[in-house]
């Protein structure tokens, strides 16, 4: 069973449906995951979650933000938020990114900021569920925009945890920047340990 909602600071509880709630933490408790490690204080946190391999990074994610009744938006694809899913993924805590319009994202992002005490968005920087070379940058990006902390999430799909990291703090030289966190993602076995 995942840990207990006493380590979640009260800012980023959320109020989602009994129901859901209810629905994360069956699937939590008959898969068998866990996390390990504690989400800090500050006021806006950046999770940044690697590797990211497969469609069922997703529903675990949903899993968590129900089960541990989290309030968390998360970055996808615009392509997900298309052919009717848009208003459901929206409701999910979706936020849909076009690399066409970067600055979307970044008016998206700032404004479900400025509207909670406390909140954290989750993004993955692979930007693709292939293996990749290098990390997108976006994410240091908006943390510097938005002034939030970055929050370093490994899902490790061998050992069933989700490993909260140290804050990670950008030296300001992004290529040193991306590689740290490749590196500290290459640690985890993703769910298609081939695209880790």
């Amino acid at each position: 069973m995942a840990k207990s909602l006493t380590h979640i600071p009260e800012k980023f509880r959320a109020n989602h449906p009994v129901f859901l709630q209810k629905i994360g933490k069956f699937f939590l408790s008959i898969t068998g995951w866990k996390f390990k490690g504690d989400i800090p204080k500050d006021d806006r946190i950046l999770l940044v979650a690697g590797p990211h391999t497969s469609n069922w990074d997703f529903f675990l994610a949903l899993a968590f933000i129900f089960g541990l009744n989290l309030n968390v938006y998360w970055v996808g694809k615009h392509t997900l938020f298309k052919n009717g899913f848009s208003k459901l993924m929206r409701k999910l805590g979706g936020i849909p990114v076009d690399r066409a319009s970067p600055e979307k994202l970044m008016n998206d992002v700032s404004t479900i900021i400025k509207k909670h005490q406390g909140v954290i968005i989750a993004i993955s920087p692979e930007g693709t569920r292939k293996k990749v070379k290098r990390l997108k940058s976006g994410f240091l990006r908006i943390a510097k925009t938005t002034n939030s902390q970055i929050l370093l999430a490994g899902i490790d799909f061998e050992s069933k945890l989700i490993h909260l990291g140290k804050l990670f703090q950008p030296t300001g030289d992004t290529e040193n920047d991306l590689s740290n966190v490749h590196n500290y993602f290459r640690q985890f076995k993703g769910k298609r340990p081939e695209y880790s």
